[in-house]
């Protein structure tokens, strides 16, 4: 009877959907029990159709069957099996009907545009704590300013700010025609989670539920006509980000690091998950690059200097800003109001206005996301 550690090394040679990566290295193995009688695994509910589900489940059985010895193999996704259209269920299964698929209904996803959205624009960041969601919210703000239609999307949903920054705390989500209507802040529109929930209150939700919050904040949203969506993405590359890009048309990714070591380390993480699912990664933008008194003038690299921009060009990626850490940004966005006065900050409305400038130019040279050129083009060179 073949161990657990033997059973994980069989499903090493499982490739997790869209990744060249395998199943174990990517954490979609949530347990595995081998018994003289039995072998169970469990898997997660990974992002992922029900036709690739079953091909998911399938590839797992065949890598296991070599090791089984004619025990029962038994695979789970999300607590429940799949069917893979071969009967595996009935010839393997100890006890489930695994001859009907789990109703988990269609996969709310589809690997295209957005209804009136011209361009779809993430803001990720490898780790937290880096100001991803100020750059978001600042760069939608001068994108605006710039004259474009412009939404942004706060999917960060176990942390989201952007209410808070857009000075939207108190207002909820409101329903007409079965979609969910946009807030409107500073001319743009504007969904949060954290609009759904009061700013004290816990999100405690597991795979399943997170899913089905984020196909209702990406499919059942009015946003109506939009030169720019711009979507605050939660750090890491968990179930959130894998969702996005594997079934959304990018049209480019932002990156935001600051240049300690200890965040470039999880933007080489952040680079690999975009160019594993062939999304174009527009460049990065390195936050907190410096303090600037906003008294004296003087320039203090806090967090270390040019660490961003090293990596940009070890990864083949443009630069697309280098924003100072000042005092303003952090009380403005306190306040709910990210735009900023040029005569009270000039250097910063010039920043992030050049930050914008060039979304534009990089956004339009990207490839086509939902073209066939867009699958030759990944986001970098490194990785």
């Amino acid at each position: 009877m073949p161990t657990k550690e033997q059973v994980l090394d069989a499903l090493r040679g499982v490739a997790y959907p869209g990744f060249s990566k395998d199943i174990v290295s990517l954490g979609a193995v949530e347990s595995v029990e081998a018994s003289p009688s039995e072998i169970t695994v469990m898997l997660k509910r990974v992002a992922a159709d029900e036709e690739t589900l079953a091909e998911l489940v399938e590839s797992a059985y065949k890598a296991l069957a070599p090791i089984a010895g004619g025990a029962p193999v038994d695979i789970l996704v999300g607590g429940a099996p799949v069917d893979t259209g071969h009967g595996h269920g009935h010839e393997h299964g100890h006890g489930h009907d695994h001859g009907h698929a789990h109703d988990h209904g269609p996969n709310p996803f589809k690997r295209g545009a957005l209804p009136g959205v011209k361009r779809v624009v993430p803001v990720t960041s490898g780790k937290g704590g880096v100001g991803k969601s100020t750059v978001a919210v600042n760069l939608a703000a001068a994108l605006t300013r710039l004259g474009n239609k412009v939404g942004i999307l706060d999917l960060d949903i176990f942390g989201p700010s952007i209410h808070k920054m857009l000075g939207a705390s108190g207002e909820r989500l409101s329903m007409a025609g079965g979609k969910i209507i946009p807030a409107e802040r500073h001319g743009m529109k504007l969904i949060s989670v954290g609009m759904a929930t009061e700013d004290d209150e816990a999100l405690i939700m597991r795979g399943p539920m997170v899913m089905k919050v984020l196909d209702q904040l990406i499919n059942q949203v009015g946003w109506g006509e939009l030169d720019y969506l711009v979507v605050d993405l939660p750090p890491g590359t968990g179930d959130v980000p894998l969702s996005l890009v594997q079934n959304l048309a990018i049209n480019s990714a932002v990156v935001v690091t600051t240049p300690q070591d200890v965040a470039l380390i999880d933007v080489r993480r952040a680079v690999a998950m975009f160019n594993q699912t062939q999304t174009h990664i527009l460049g990065i933008v390195e936050n907190m690059s410096y303090y600037q008194c906003e008294k004296c003038g003087d320039v203090a690299h806090i967090f270390g200097h040019d660490g961003g921009a090293r990596e940009a060009l070890r990864q083949g990626l443009p630069l697309l800003a280098q924003l100072p850490l000042t005092k303003t940004i952090c009380e403005e966005m306190d306040r709910g109001q990210p735009i900023f006065d040029e005569k009270v900050s000039p250097s910063i409305a010039k920043a992030f206005e050049n930050l914008a400038r060039r979304v534009i130019e990089e956004v339009d040279r990207a490839p086509d996301p939902c073209g066939p050129e867009a699958l030759a083009h990944q986001g970098g060179g490194g990785g």
